[in-house]
């Protein structure tokens, strides 16, 4: 007989999931026992977030780069594709570490700064300057949404690991935001 999950755990998923507007409440799995210490259930539904919030950006600063005119957008998209590109394997493998599922509970979610595959559509159809007002606006929910969750995971995280990476994500999407074209 299975036993549930320790109800810490189970409130903070709740939680995370409002704060973050997701419509289903997916608990996160639970660390083996031996990783319990290192991993709490702010870290671990931290780390399963950030892996589709950045996977799900990656095109879209693809497609700032192929198609937008501003010189310092296109820069900034660069800058943030070499972030991401860094931070990825760094968070599959505190995924891993943590015993984390390998598959997106997030997928097909609706939610603040997680680009959704309608956004990505309605960006790659269109070009010029409404392409550029959307990509900014995309950018900027993306990248304030992560500031903001970040700042949950340092606030109430456990794992010095995660906290340490969770700083380095709200300097760097406070900084990327404050850069966007208004």
């Amino acid at each position: 007989m299975r036993r549930p999950p320790p109800r810490p755990i189970v409130l903070l998923a709740v939680i995370v999931a409002l704060l973050t507007g997701c419509g289903e409440a997916a608990e996160p799995a639970a660390a083996p026992p031996s990783q319990q210490t290192e991993f709490g259930g702010t870290d671990l539904a931290w780390v399963e977030l950030m892996i589709p919030m950045d996977e799900q950006l990656i095109p879209v600063l693809d497609l700032v780069r192929d198609k937008a005119q501003d010189q310092e957008l296109v820069k900034l998209a660069g800058e943030l594709h070499g972030v991401y590109d860094q931070e990825l394997p760094r968070l599959r493998a505190l995924s891993d570490q943590a015993g984390l599922p390998k598959d997106n509970p997030h997928k097909g979610h609706k939610m603040p700064g997680l680009v959704d595959t309608d956004r990505l559509a309605t960006l790659q159809q269109n070009s010029g300057a409404e392409f550029e007002r959307q990509a900014v606006d995309t950018l900027r929910e993306h990248l304030d949404q992560l500031k903001n969750l970040a700042g949950s995971e340092i606030a109430n995280g456990t794992s010095p690991t995660v906290k340490a990476l969770a700083r380095q994500v709200a300097d760097t999407r406070g900084g990327a935001s404050a850069r966007l074209p208004k």
